[in-house]
């Protein structure tokens, strides 16, 4: 369903440009362009901000490849996604668990609990690949939940990097619908969807613990 949706807002958004939107696509692009190399350094910090309200970030990834490329832009999305994946986990274990239960919903944090107390690294690459929890929910929880923040740290940053460059090569394809990369990102979709599954099941058999869904 997640990839449904996001294909029909990919091609909603096509539409809309090429039935004459693309007046204000270029406008966003000039201003990006306009602030040279801070432009994606202010799309990294703003991007940690969405982290932190609790933004999807599908869209955000997709639209760094379409202002800056593949290549920068998903390094202005790993940057910004790091970031915010820290500050919230920080923000997690000042606030404590009865703050986080009201923000984040006490169901959804009381299932994750018991899967990320078990095996930190694991269960954040785990989570990080097959998307069963929104992003920052993610982050909110592990910050309550005992995990250790390098371990947390190093299961977000292996585990968002391949659905990075998947959704910030699909934004790519709408700056340049003659590229590769039109055909590479949606297979790369696909075989993301199916690594996260077979990395669901691998966790399952090794440590008998099912992935909160």
């Amino acid at each position: 369903m997640r990839l449904l949706v996001f294909a029909a807002a990919l091609l909603g958004l096509g539409a809309l440009v090429a039935a004459g939107g693309g007046t204000f696509w270029e406008s966003v692009s000039d201003w990006v362009e306009s602030l040279g190399f801070w432009g994606p350094l202010v799309f990294a910090l703003c991007y940690a901000l969405a982290v932190l309200a609790l933004i999807p970030g599908s869209v955000l990834n997709a639209s760094a490849g379409a202002l800056f490329g593949v290549a920068v832009g998903s390094a202005a999305v790993l940057a910004g996604a790091t970031a915010g994946a820290a500050i919230s986990f920080g923000v997690a274990r000042l606030l404590g668990r009865p703050a986080v239960a009201r923000y984040t919903g006490s169901g959804r944090l009381a299932r994750l609990d018991g899967y990320l107390s078990r095996r930190g690294f694991e269960s954040v690459l785990v989570l990080r690949m097959v998307s069963l929890f929104p992003f920052g929910v993610v982050n909110y929880a592990a910050g309550v939940a005992g995990v250790r923040f390098v371990p947390y740290m190093a299961g977000t940053v292996l585990g968002i990097v391949p659905g990075t460059l998947v959704y910030t090569g699909l934004g790519g394809a709408l700056r340049e619908p003659g590229s590769p990369v039109v055909w590479i990102a949606p297979v790369g979709l696909v075989l993301l969807s199916a690594v996260g599954w077979w990395a669901t099941q691998l966790v399952r058999s090794r440590t008998g613990v099912t992935p909160p869904s």
